[in-house]
Parts: structure tokens; sequence; C-alpha cells
């Protein structure tokens, strides 16, 4: 995603999360979703309460 100035580093986290509120979650472990073979589960995130924060720790959770 190029940014208007070429000269910033990417601003991914702060345009994503702390813009618009949607988490990257790229380093989740779902291998045991995946052992289990899960086709369904409810995935279910609580959010952190800070604001303009780009990096918090979460714990999601997904429930079969």
């Amino acid at each position: 995603m190029p940014f208007k100035n070429p000269n910033r580093i990417w601003e991914g986290h702060q345009t994503l999360l702390a813009k618009n509120g949607i988490h990257i979650l790229e380093v989740m472990d779902t291998r045991a979703l995946a052992r289990d073979q899960a086709k369904e589960f409810l995935f279910v995130l609580g959010q952190p309460l800070l604001k303009g924060a780009v990096q918090a720790i979460i714990n999601p959770i997904a429930i079969r």
C-alpha cells in the first residue's frame, strides 16, 4: 500500500489498527485447530481498551 509521503516507513499498523480498529493477526498460532481438523468455530477477540496504540497483547479464543 503506497503512502503519499515516500520518505515514511510503511504505516500499515497505524492505518489499520490505530485509525480503523482493524487488528493484524498474522502471528496467531492455529496449529491446534488444523490438527483437530476444525471446520467451524466461534472466534472471540477481546479488544484492549487502548486509544491510538499500534501494538497490544491480545488473547484470541476459538470455541468449538
